[in-house]
């Protein structure tokens, strides 16, 4: 009998257990063996970053929970079809929806998304536990380095871990997810400042702010709501600024599902400007018909894979450049909670969101006036200058403390990752065109630096963003840990 294949999974979160209870369900259908190592140090598989246990419960799931997609192991279609209603049902059974003023006026209902992370702990650990022809290990360590082994069998790969175990695998997926955020460009020099949060999705990350310091918020995406719901939410008195180029906070989610409704890949344009006017005409459509824009936006999400692949190199560094801030406003909406806190933030002054470019920031040493003693922090005040947009005029303004919340860090990944980094320096995997994450063809495969995919070299997850478009949220990343668990099944 052949040995099962080894597989070795980087990264435990939504893409990498997904992969992994894909690789289970195969080997359940029969005929297909592995070995699957899924090495994370975190300690619950599936949570990863975004639904990590003992997050603030006031950071929300943005999608209801009905329609949260997940791969837990449970026959498809026994708890809706593709399991969406599974996560809603779970949530019913275990009283969450009761405890927790999730609902809204809809029917509809955003947990906390530290309760999804539960979830799929508890569906994931007895699937991944239960004895079978695909035995599933989670790792509890960090991979620090990677590189192609020859082999009798075939050329394979060895991972070496942060605490000295070394893995040989037939086959490598990385999974490694969104990049940690860092200061943009003006704010470098502000990089270990006490005052300065660069990453705020880090554990107790605005805890050295006090309740009435004025804040600078760099960013006004979903992570701002995050970093505004948790500073309220604390009794946070003092002014909060929000800033980023165009000023665009995510548009609040209307009432109800969002069903797709127009199709635009059977015919996708080649160009962005096309796109935009067909997008406009349809929006208006559904308007005079009774629709939601919403229902647009769900046709592009689900078609987003195809929209994207008849785009050239140039049209999507275009959309990068101007249509960017505008699709994550209107793509990725806000819990209503969580919508609805900032709207009153901002019309009782307590929040003001600004359209403009940052300029230049320094740090003074002397202690500033906030903080809730009144004696001022040790950390000093930021200085921070930024042009309005539409306006010549610089204006200055004094800080407390600056919370960056400009999103992940993807141009860093190859250079913050050591896995990504030996993997680069070996030619085994290269940097898509827009330097957004690694590239990949259509099937999933890394490219190497001559253009060439790995017949078992994987990637999947926020990673690919640059070479299949939108793969952020779980049920955009869901298809795609299943179609490399089939491949690999095939294989």
């Amino acid at each position: 009998m052949p040995r099962p294949l080894r597989i070795v999974i980087v990264g435990a979160g939504v893409s990498g257990s997904g992969v992994a209870a894909g690789l289970v369900r195969a080997g359940a259908a029969g005929g297909f063996s592995a070995e699957v190592e899924l090495v994370d140090p975190r300690p619950s598989p599936g949570a990863g970053l975004t639904y990590a246990a003992g997050g603030d419960p006031r950071h929300r799931v943005n999608v209801p929970s009905i329609r949260m997609a997940a791969v837990t192991g449970r026959p498809a279609g026994e708890a809706g079809e593709g399991n969406e209603e599974d996560f809603h049902r779970w949530c019913l059974e275990r009283g969450v929806l009761e405890a927790d003023p999730a609902g809204w006026a809809d029917g509809l209902h955003y947990p906390a998304r530290s309760v999804f992370g539960r979830y799929l702990d508890e569906r994931l650990r007895p699937l991944f536990a239960a004895a079978g022809p695909v035995r599933v290990t989670h790792r509890r360590d960090r991979a620090v380095a990677a590189r192609r082994l020859a082999s009798p069998q075939g050329a394979g790969f060895v991972v070496e871990l942060a605490g000295g175990r070394v893995l040989e695998a037939d086959a490598l997926v990385l999974c490694t997810g969104n990049p940690r955020p860092e200061l943009p460009g003006v704010l470098a020099g502000l990089a270990g400042h006490k005052r300065v949060v660069a990453d705020p999705w880090a554990p107790g990350a605005l805890d050295p702010i006090g309740r009435t310091d004025r804040v600078l918020i760099v960013g006004t995406g979903l992570t701002m709501g995050d970093a505004v719901s948790t500073l309220i939410g604390r009794g946070h008195r003092g002014p909060l600024t929000a800033l980023s180029r165009h000023g665009l906070v995510p548009r609040p989610r209307p009432a109800g599902h969002a069903d797709s409704w127009t199709d635009f890949a059977a015919d996708p344009p080649a160009g962005i400007r096309d796109l935009l006017r067909r997008v406009r005409v349809a929006a208006a459509d559904a308007g005079g018909q009774g629709r939601p824009w919403t229902d647009v936006l769900e046709s592009l999400r689900l078609q987003n894979g195809a929209l994207w692949a008849a785009l050239s190199i140039d049209e999507r560094r275009r959309f990068q450049r101007h249509l960017r801030p505008w699709w994550d406003a209107h793509r990725f909406q806000a819990a209503p909670q969580v919508a609805r806190l900032v709207e009153a933030a901002q019309a009782d002054g307590r929040l003001a969101v600004l359209a403009g470019r940052l300029v230049a920031a320094s740090a003074d040493d002397q202690p500033s006036g906030g903080g809730d003693g009144g004696g001022g922090h040790a950390g000093g005040c930021l200085w921070v200058v930024h042009r309005p947009r539409g306006d010549e005029t610089l204006v200055g303004r004094t800080y407390d403390a600056l919370v960056n919340c400009t999103g992940a860090g993807h141009g860093a990944s190859f250079r913050r990752n050591p896995v990504l980094a030996a993997l680069a320096g070996q030619g085994l995997i290269r940097p898509d065109p827009l330097g957004m994450g690694v590239e990949v063809d259509g099937r999933h495969r890394a490219l190497d630096t001559g253009g060439r995919p790995a017949s078992n070299l994987f990637v999947v997850g926020p990673p690919t963003r640059g070479s299949l478009g939108e793969v952020v949220g779980a049920s955009e990343i869901v298809p795609h840990a299943l179609a490399v668990a089939e491949a690999l099944a095939a294989s």
